[in-house]
């Protein structure tokens, strides 16, 4: 892939790429290098004028096991999904509460949630959790958390963008449809399946943005190229699964083969990348 700014001219191999954004109004780029992208099992990820991540492309044939995967997850009982979505919640919860430790020394009592997450979430702990989480991760008055909102609200949107773009991509890989949910259900979503997996990875990017809060003392930050690095970046830092380190990037695959086990019956344990 060759990459022009003014006179100079920068080639990168396609095989070494994961997710590729596409943010500037004026990129051109040719159906080849969008073939070639998707047969090296690349995401790309295209954002509006505003640089928000507005539309993903994912491959969908490369791996040749993608119809019985598709089956397995039409398959999947009720019951087995209310267990991986226990999962999930614990986890997010957990990785809520160790992001509070290492910025506060303090998780205002998340970690005593976790053992109440039942099967399916029927007490909402999730929801109880975030509560207690976005008082404490800011401790600004000022902030409250709205998807819709702009500022910093929006740079924690980016950041979630690019990580949902990343899970997506290892959920297709995998031969499994992003679109089929264990928890979101939504027929105009075709990422429901993403959205539930990348949950326990949002406070990766609050952490990271928290450090520009406090670098800046302020709720007034924008999705610049500045604020936009250290959220891409998120995908190269080191993550523990399965008592092994790997780049975050690689381990979603690992969780993804491990989400594929659960739904096949050969394991009941999702694994999940935690920071290290």
């Amino acid at each position: 892939m060759l990459l022009k700014k003014g006179e100079d001219t920068h080639s990168i191999p396609v095989e070494d790429l994961g997710l590729l954004v596409l943010s500037h109004p004026a990129i051109s780029y040719t159906h080849q290098l969008l073939y070639e992208l998707l047969e090296e099992n690349v995401a790309v990820l295209f954002c509006n004028r505003q640089h928000m991540p507005e539309g993903l492309l994912l491959p969908f044939e490369d791996n040749q096991l993608h119809q019985a995967r598709l089956q397995l997850q039409a398959d999947a009982s009720k019951p087995l999904k209310k267990r991986l979505w226990q999962q999930v919640v614990k986890a997010k919860v957990k990785s809520q509460s160790d992001a509070l430790l290492r910025i506060h020394n303090d998780d205002n009592g998340l970690k005593l949630l976790i053992p109440k997450v039942l099967s399916g979430d029927p007490k909402n702990v999730e929801a109880r959790a975030a509560k207690l989480y976005w008082k404490s991760l800011f401790k600004d008055e000022g902030f409250r958390r709205n998807t819709d909102g702009t500022d910093l609200n929006a740079v924690l949107n980016y950041g979630y963008a690019v990580v949902r773009a990343a899970v997506a991509r290892s959920i297709t890989a995998a031969g499994l449809h992003p679109s089929m949910g264990i928890h979101h259900h939504n027929q105009y979503n075709p990422y429901c399946l993403a959205d539930d997996m990348m949950e326990p990875f949002r406070p990766f990017v609050d952490e990271v943005v928290h450090r520009m809060y406090i670098e800046k003392q302020s709720l007034e930050i924008d999705v610049t190229k500045e604020t936009k690095k250290p959220l891409l970046e998120i995908l190269t830092q080191q993550v523990q699964i399965k008592e092994l380190s790997y780049p975050f990037l690689e381990s979603l695959h690992l969780m993804a083969s491990s989400l594929v086990d659960c739904l096949a019956g050969t394991s009941k344990k999702l694994d999940i990348p935690t920071i290290n």
